[in-house]
């Protein structure tokens, strides 16, 4: 699984991202970096227990809703989703300690 460093002043906040991840829901990726970011979700979704859709989901996003996500991405299975194709997951907390990926699309980062 190849990981993708983001920026946030590279990227400029709000904008929105594709990222796929292939660890479970339970671990945290294998990075050297450990950073935290903050991200809105673009729309309801499945939220995957690996970067593609074959582990099968581990919860939900809520629209609108601010989440903590690894601030850099991975290359995964790829996707068509919130308007975007693309192969890069994020990691993202969706509830609680529970993490898990979302097509990088369908975030947009707050911070």
């Amino acid at each position: 699984m190849k990981r993708i460093m983001t920026g946030l002043t590279a990227l400029g906040a709000g904008v929105a991202l594709s990222a796929a991840f292939a660890a479970s829901a339970s671990a945290a990726p294998e990075t050297d970096a450990a950073a935290a970011c903050s991200a809105v979700a673009v729309e309801n979704r499945a939220v995957w227990a690996a970067p593609g859709t074959g582990e099968g989901t581990v919860g939900a996003v809520t629209a609108s809703r601010t989440y903590t996500a690894d601030c850099s991405l991975t290359e995964g299975e790829s996707y068509t989703a919130c308007g975007s194709t693309g192969d890069l997951w994020a990691h993202v907390n969706h509830a609680g300690e529970e993490w898990g990926y979302l097509p990088s699309a369908c975030l947009n980062w707050a911070s």
